[in-house]
């Protein structure tokens, strides 16, 4: 069996290019009614449930999703199942204090941590589009990176939050249809009774339970799930724009509670076809081959090779189409909060909020194809050493540690000053240490793992508001203490 044999035919990519001009097309269009800021960075806060709803949705149903959680499928079976039930419990739960510098601390953080957090996301949607098109020429790589970020700077520079939620409404619906279908294809190539029974070349304990020893989780990494995923539905950044961009107050709460199942069904989803396209590999002694030795494919081909020899031809250009715009749509969102954030929270004050909204849409944009053209430079040179979802894990931390205890903090402890604040957000870059070539290997000692940096950071942070606070109370409070 040729590894990137592939059902992808003509009419696939006259699919595919058809389809993806059309996000193109809505940013030109829309250009015309960006008339302020608010208008580009959420849409002039008009968004009713249902569409608040789907573009959430569509942006956190991105192709590097797919990508992550079919790699934690391929590799740990049904105890990866464990990260999207947390995931949407955190969610279910979630129905200006410090001042001018610690916005900008805040910001240049939580720009750094979000940045490199989609840093890999071009890589993975380049691997899956190789995948599925059997475009197996190492150039393919550099080829469809540039490609995808070409497409999604273009509408997004144009049209900002209304371009992206007319692209992710869009995106939401034909995804939706097409990876349901799609599971039904994976499922009876591989045999319904053949998903609930581990593979013989692993381990039938680990495939199942996520705390198991040799799983590849274990409790420690359960710890850091919850609470990264608590503070992630939170204050991540894409997902608080679709709640500033709602219509009403009520609105926003209700986006979190309906917005639950849809985040349980995109993880679930894409892992369901990465243990089938595991359980197909396992199966094939060429095609399991190819995953193994020391030339061995990257874990992200997996499930987009296995749905390339499953799928018919013109259903699967259908859903590598909804695929690409599933990637386009999660850069857009992304790319137009981490601008936002510089824009906002650390060139604004920096000016003393004397730029007009002429110059902060202007800002807005520049930001937007410089960060573009980082992650295409960043997907090119760093390869992770760990799995694409920790990696996400990681890099998240950075911002969410400090972010997270601060605003904990500042609703709820009179005592937490300005320097505990700091000290919290510059705590969270310790994470940063959870993706270097020290967290993989053989006999790697517990405290150098990546979920052991990952949860230790949210603790330091923590812990560095509290010591901070004492140590350094705000001058303002301990006056009225006193009187």
């Amino acid at each position: 069996m040729d590894v990137f044999a592939t059902n992808f035919r003509t009419i696939d990519w006259i699919i595919v290019c058809t389809y993806i001009c059309i996000p193109v097309v809505i940013g030109i269009i829309v250009k015309k009614y960006i008339r302020q800021l608010s208008d580009f960075i959420v849409a002039g806060r008009s968004l009713k449930l249902f569409i608040a709803i789907a573009t959430l949705t569509g942006t956190e149903l991105g192709l590097v999703t797919v990508m992550y959680n079919a790699e934690l499928g391929f590799k740990h079976g049904l105890s990866a199942f464990h990260v999207g039930i947390i995931e949407t419990f955190c969610i279910l739960a979630i129905e200006k204090r410090f001042g001018r510098n610690v916005r900008i601390v805040g910001g240049i953080i939580l720009a750094l941590g979000g940045i490199l957090n989609m840093g890999l996301f071009l890589q993975a949607g380049a691997r899956f589009m190789m995948g599925v098109t059997g475009y197996s020429n190492p150039a393919g790589l550099k080829l469809f990176m540039s490609v995808m970020l070409i497409m999604v700077l273009i509408y997004t520079v144009m049209g900002g939050m209304v371009s992206v939620v007319l692209n992710d409404f869009m995106q939401f619906v034909v995804l939706s249809i097409g990876m349901l279908i799609g599971s039904a294809f994976a499922i009876s190539k591989i045999g319904w009774g053949n998903l609930f029974t581990a593979p013989s070349t692993v381990d039938s304990a680990s495939w199942f339970n996520p705390v198991s020893e040799g799983s590849g989780f274990g409790s420690l990494y359960v710890i850091f799930m919850v609470v990264l995923t608590f503070s992630a539905g939170a204050l991540w950044q894409s997902g608080t724009l679709r709640a500033l961009s709602a219509k009403t107050p009520k609105i926003a709460k209700q986006l979190y509670a309906w917005s639950s199942v849809s985040y349980l069904a995109r993880r679930v989803i894409p892992m369901l076809w990465g243990i089938c396209a595991f359980i197909f590999v396992s199966q094939t002694p060429k095609f399991l081959a190819a995953f193994q030795g020391p030339d061995a494919l990257n874990s992200q081909f997996g499930m987009p090779l296995f749905i390339a020899k499953v799928l018919p031809s013109g259903f699967l250009g259908l859903i590598a189409a909804g695929m690409f715009a599933a990637f386009m749509s999660t850069h857009d969102s992304y790319l137009l909060s981490w601008s936002s954030v510089i824009t906002q929270d650390i060139v604004a004050p920096l000016k003393g909020e004397r730029l007009s909204d002429k110059s902060r849409l202007l800002v807005t944009r520049i930001c937007i194809v410089s960060i573009g053209l980082f992650l295409l430079i960043w997907g090119l040179w760093f390869e992770a050493p760990v799995s694409l979802w920790n990696y996400m894990a990681v890099t998240g931390t950075i911002y969410l540690a400090g972010a997270f205890t601060v605003v904990t903090a500042g609703l709820y402890w009179k005592k937490a000053s300005k320097t505990g604040a700091k000290i919290a957000l510059y705590a969270g870059l310790l994470a940063i240490l959870g993706i270097g070539p020290w967290t993989t290997g053989e006999n790697v000692p517990f405290y150098l793992t990546d979920k052991f940096i990952g949860v230790m950071t949210f603790v330091i942070a923590f812990l560095g508001m509290i010591l901070g606070s004492f140590l350094f109370p705000d001058r303002r409070k301990t006056e009225e203490g006193k009187n």
